[in-house]
């Protein structure tokens, strides 16, 4: 693990504790930097780092290995290169939450390997089974000299913390008040906090028609919690950052698993980097906070020529941040200045060199709502110097009325028992499933068997 430092070094050294006056200790910001204390108008050269560094700190609390989205890229680029993984010769397979601000993440990833296959599921949970991997696997290039194939897995469930240090807040545009993130992790933890573990934990298999995502993520947090000999008074005790964490251990260990059953290590090289994604944006979507994006790498390893190594990015440099805004200027199809020079913040943080980020909202980023304030008050202006005399009424489209279907449409009463929902449900009550649902019921909650005709147990 690298050192933490209070402020970039090039900024510190510049400032000179002998330039300092005991009588401008009123005028000093609470910054320290190599033992000294500097007045505002030094600090400004290196408030951005300050500011950083704080935001840094409050996702440290909670994660301490974070680094910042594009740094955290960036090591992985090269550590994976080390041992023969790169966009051209590797599938990236990518599992996250559904939820749409997970996209920035993916959209790195691709930066770096091309288009992933995804199995993304509610919380992360891994539902497409042997089937859904397996179908990603045989996308993956084919290497013309050896024949391998090779496969970077990328599992993260993901967790709101923001600019204020808030858990579990998220700022979404157009939406007033507070989301939350992760909102399916959440749920599930109230679920069971309330329902308790045994309820929670459902035998293998088993969900609700309507909501079967949630039903398996719910039960597969209840079961590793069970596992790890967690009882409902601890439960209790859990917060969301806990639960993240149990999260990401159960996804990862339902990663491997899906891996030694899909993944033939004589035929195929293959990494896997598991992890929390963590979104640290402002406390209101268009405020002037820089929304960042980190991701704190649990585990990484390579296992290439059936030989597993594991690497720990947090031991390499980051990158300067001359060479993050470079990359991420490339990376969004312009030069060095197309977008991250001047206007995005990009700065060293301590252990890790951040830069911000648009959230992935292409209708709706700060920078466009930013611009349509300013357009409403421009032309508000014209208005009144121009004297113009806007119609504020405007009438329906003359071809929207080819649209309207004035007809009356009957509901056909018949096709709401047609769904496959409903055939499930009338076949959950055939005798022979509720004697097979008696003996699972025996089998993992320890329930007395049905005898048989002979009295004897099964």
């Amino acid at each position: 693990m690298q050192p933490h430092h209070n402020v970039s070094g090039a900024a510190a050294d510049s400032l000179s504790s002998q330039d300092i006056s005991t009588s401008e200790a009123s005028t000093y910001y609470n910054i320290e930097a190599n033992g000294a204390r500097f007045p505002q108008e030094k600090v400004r050269g290196y408030a951005e780092v300050a500011y950083l560094t704080g935001r840094t700190k409050i996702v440290a609390n909670e994660f301490p290995t974070a680094l910042g989205i594009d740094d955290f890229l960036h090591r992985l680029e090269i550590a994976l290169y080390a041992y023969g993984f790169n966009g051209d010769n590797a599938i990236a397979m990518v599992n996250l939450c559904r939820d749409e601000i997970t996209v920035s993440l993916k959209v790195k990833i691709d930066q770096v390997f091309g288009s992933s296959f995804n199995t993304n599921g509610l919380g992360g949970v891994l539902t497409c089974g042997v089937t859904g991997v397996a179908a990603g696997l045989s996308h993956a290039p084919v290497s013309s000299g050896s024949g391998k194939e090779r496969y970077v897995f990328f599992s993260f469930p993901h967790i709101s913390i923001d600019a204020r240090g808030e858990v579990g807040t998220i700022s979404r545009p157009g939406r007033p008040g507070s989301s939350c993130a992760c909102g399916a992790l959440h749920q599930a933890l109230i679920d069971i906090k309330s329902q308790g573990l045994s309820t929670s934990c459902k035998i293998p298999g088993v969900h609700e028609p309507l909501d079967p995502e949630f039903t398996i993520l719910k039960q597969r947090l209840a079961r590793r919690l069970r596992y790890d000999g967690v009882d409902d008074n601890a439960v209790a005790n859990l917060n969301l950052v806990d639960i993240t964490r149990v999260a990401e251990r159960t996804i990862a260990d339902d990663l491997d698993y899906l891996i030694s059953h899909t993944v033939d290590p004589k035929k195929a090289d293959y990494a896997v980097v598991t992890g929390v994604q963590i979104h640290n944006w402002g406390t209101r979507f268009d405020d002037e906070s820089p929304n960042l994006e980190f991701v704190a790498p649990q585990s990484v390893y390579v296992v290439v020529n059936g030989e597993k190594t594991h690497l720990d990015l947090n031991a390499m440099p980051s990158l300067t941040p001359r060479q993050v805004r470079i990359l991420a200027g490339k990376s969004e199809g312009g030069d060095a200045r197309s977008r991250g020079a001047d206007d995005v913040v990009c700065n060293s943080a301590g252990t890790s060199t951040l830069r911000e980020i648009d959230p992935p909202y292409l209708y709706n980023s700060r920078d466009i709502r930013k611009r349509q304030k300013e357009r409403v008050e421009t032309y508000a202006d014209l208005i009144t110097e121009e004297g113009l005399s806007p119609d504020t009424t405007c009438p329906w489209p003359s071809w929207q009325s080819t649209l309207r279907n004035t007809k009356s449409v009957k509901e056909d009463e018949s096709s709401r028992n047609n769904s496959a929902v409903h055939f499930d449900s009338k076949f959950s009550s055939v005798d022979e499933l509720d004697e097979l649902w008696t003996r699972l019921q025996s089998k993992y909650y320890g329930e007395p068997r049905p005898s048989n005709s002979d009295g004897e147990s099964d």
